[in-house]
């Protein structure tokens, strides 16, 4: 594939700016290409350590040894092809002119490997150009703003995922001999070590634009006539991306742009299906392991019309409910059509019309995504598998369920994991009312339903009104939770702010023990509720800090006249500020007055000379700890251990996840670890109180979690916090069977 530039030529300053991002992207790509490979290596050797028969031990052994081997060359290549798409932008105008015929196609595998080489370059790429969507766009539209007299767009970016993947799987090909099972996990590596870690080159890429000056702010408009498809297709995600980032600032709560409503033909249905049987009997791996799938079709026997099957189906729906009802979720539309069909001869079963095969087996592959889908709750996936038969029977007998996104049956199917997803599988949910409601409806559908779809209706409507019903009064809930978090928020962050200006003044000083005393620990205090009540910049905060200042100064012993003079003068002006500011935090006059006459005592002691030299102190361990200091330093790279070392790349914070936590929107659910228990709550991120401190809440609105940014970010990245799809769920689970 040629990256194809329609120019008349690009200055000196462009091509200089197009070598530094060059440059930038394939030193991140070496090092991303070196800690694949190490990944690559561990994992082929853990295969062969795991392998059930030695053909299996010798397969991926065989595939590591060669990896080692061709390591340096493959890299080599890699890299080269990367550079090459840059040198392609800086040649004129001839490239655009060339021959499409005369290319040698040398990021295209087509021809020299079978189709599951090329689905699987297509798949990682299209799978990480999600991934980065926004990042491409604006990196695109910046190189349009640098590159005048040419148009970057998707097909010819010289950074998008298609050119990375293309260029490594040509490199691969060319240079590396593994047969197609352990190639295949090959590529999945390089998805997940490589393209998934793309960040840094996209934020680094763009950085140096705007640091040129290059666009700092990408527009989102429309997209106009004219515009390359690509262009067009990255335009629209922004315009619609930048629509609900207004509306979240207007009304303070996230659109969730889910997958759009699902829509399928007849005739579209009859398509897909025939290209999964051609598929099959190609033998892609992929495809052979949809079990759900089955040939009715072919069957010897004579053809069983819908009618007559919709009986059968009505007929062991109540006894199949129950079966579901007392076991683990499971799919048994295959097994209970088979059933069916074989009754009457199981040596030549009936068959089924084509029409009626497809539709069979694309309900039951939804159902098998039902199953695989971790973002619905065990208890949810029971619920919407009890449905089988009479979705089944809706499916077979109603040809606009898969065209009408308002279809009442799907309607339900939405609304039971709309309602169910917040649900915490740690407590006893069978004696939860809206659950309890949920169960009751299924139970009526299995009883009542034949054809008739008022039976839907009613059990949509019923369980959408409580879940409403319950959604008024979590607000009310979570409302209160957020005050009140926020409050403890203010409060931390006036504490923090409070002990950094009284560590700030003493850090360096040596004070009477009753000074350092007062100080540390009633002085804080009142520092802190004027910030709270008055913030840094009013005029009390001032005095109350000048305070500390002064009284440090006035606990020195001064050698000479005019100090000894000044000090005098102001001991009764610090008596009395400490006086009304201890107001604040003590109510009793007499504990009060007690304190002001301890720091008085202090104060004449030192003017008096009273106070000998070795009574003057620092900071003690205990009250560095009370102004938040006692963390130990830190250790150098050299002075730190192997181990302590492998820790501290462990911990390494990943600007990727870093920024999904930063634009986290509210109102995101998420499956978060419970560290103190080992159970996975369920929660909602309900606020981001001063942009670091994430407050996360039940389904009823009662805090579950605190998380600073950084914190909920660590987690992200090891997997203890992963966010759950909350997008309607026949939609979402419709298009990945399609897809």
């Amino acid at each position: 594939m040629e990256l194809v530039v329609n120019r008349q030529s690009i200055s000196t300053d462009e091509r200089k700016l197009l070598g530094q991002i060059s440059t930038q992207s394939t030193e991140i790509a070496a090092q991303l290409a070196d800690q694949f490979f190490s990944a690559t290596d561990d994992l082929f050797y853990e295969l062969s350590e795991r392998a059930s028969t030695n053909n299996e031990e010798n397969l991926y052994f065989e595939a590591m040894r060669a990896i080692r081997v061709s390591k340096a060359e493959l890299e080599k290549s890699f890299i080269d092809g990367l550079s090459q798409n840059f040198d392609r932008i800086t040649e004129r105008s001839e490239v655009a002119e060339a021959n499409p015929s005369d290319s040698d196609d040398e990021l295209s595998i087509i021809g020299r490997d079978d189709l599951e080489v090329e689905l699987a370059q297509k798949n990682m790429a299209d799978r990480t150009r999600d991934t980065y969507k926004q990042e491409l766009y604006d990196l695109s539209a910046r190189l349009n703003a640098l590159l005048q007299n040419c148009e970057i767009t998707q097909a010819n970016n010289p950074l998008d995922p298609a050119y990375l993947a293309g260029a490594f799987v040509s490199a691969s090909m060319t240079h590396l001999k593994l047969n197609v099972k352990t190639r295949l996990i090959f590529f999945k590596l390089f998805e997940k070590h490589f393209l998934k870690q793309l960040g840094h080159l996209y934020e680094d890429a763009n950085k140096t634009l705007i640091d040129a000056g290059i666009l700092p702010k990408v527009p989102r408009k429309t997209p106009t006539k004219g515009n390359d498809s690509g262009t067009v297709h990255q335009s629209a995600i922004a315009s619609q991306e930048a629509q609900e980032q207004d509306h979240f600032d207007t009304f303070g709560e996230p659109l969730h742009r889910g997958p759009q409503p699902f829509q399928l033909e007849t005739s579209a249905l009859a398509s897909l299906m025939a290209t999964v049987r051609a598929a099959r009997n190609a033998s892609i791996p992929g495809v052979q392991s949809m079990g759900s799938y089955q040939l009715y079709s072919s069957n010897p026997g004579t053809v069983m019309p819908v009618p007559e099957l919709a009986n059968f189906l009505t007929t062991n729906q109540a006894d199949l409910d129950e079966k579901l009802r007392a076991e683990t979720p499971q799919n048994l539309v295959p097994q209970l059509v088979n059933d069916i069909l074989t009754q009457k001869n199981p040596d030549e079963p009936q068959a089924l019309d084509q029409p009626d095969e497809d539709t069979i087996n694309l309900v039951a592959l939804f159902f098998d995504k039902v199953l695989e889908d971790e973002s619905i709750p065990i208890a949810i996936q029971s619920l919407i598998c009890r449905l089988q038969i009479p979705v089944l029977k809706v499916a077979l007998n109603d040809r606009s369920f898969l065209a009408d996104s308002e279809h009442p049956a799907r309607l339900l199917i939405n609304s039971l994991t709309l309602a169910g997803l917040s649900f915490d599988e740690n407590k006893p949910i069978e004696k939860d009312p809206l659950y309890i409601l949920m169960t009751k409806s299924i139970q009526k559908i299995n009883q009542q339903f034949n054809l008739d779809l008022s039976v839907f209706e009613e059990a949509y409507s019923t369980i959408t009104e409580a879940a409403q019903a319950e959604a008024r009064r979590t607000i009310l809930v979570e409302s209160r939770t957020k005050q009140t978090e926020a409050g403890k928020a203010k409060l931390k962050a006036a504490r923090v702010f409070a002990q950094n200006a009284l560590y700030s003044k003493l850090k360096d000083i040596e004070l009477p023990s009753e000074v350092n005393d007062f100080l540390t620990q009633s002085w804080l205090q009142v520092m802190i509720i004027t910030y709270v009540r008055d913030g840094k910049e009013n005029q009390t905060w001032v005095e109350n800090e000048q305070l500390i200042s002064d009284l440090c100064w006035a606990s020195q012993q001064h050698s000479d006249e005019k100090a000894a003079n000044r000090q005098t003068r102001m001991i009764p002006s610090i008596l009395r500020k400490v006086g009304s500011g201890l107001k604040l935090v003590v109510d009793n006059d007499d504990v009060r007055l007690s304190k002001v006459k301890e720091i008085e005592r202090a104060l004449r002691d030192v003017s008096c000379g009273n106070i000998k030299p070795e009574s003057y102190k620092k900071l003690n361990d205990e009250q560095k700890s009370t102004l938040g200091k006692t963390d130990p330093d830190k250790k150098t790279w050299g002075e730190m251990t192997a181990l302590e070392r492998q820790q501290a790349r462990y911990e390494e914070l990943s600007s990727q996840c870093y920024l999904e936590a930063k634009n986290m929107p509210i109102g995101s659910w998420l499956s978060y670890l419970n560290e103190s228990n080992g159970k996975l709550l369920r929660c909602k991120l309900s606020a981001k109180v001063d942009a670091d401190n994430y407050i996360f809440v039940n389904r009823f609105g009662f805090r579950d979690l605190v998380k600073t940014r950084r914190q909920f970010a660590y987690d992200m990245q090891f997997k203890k916090a992963k966010l759950l799809d909350n997008s309607p769920i026949f939609e979402r689970l419709m298009d990945r069977v399609v897809t």
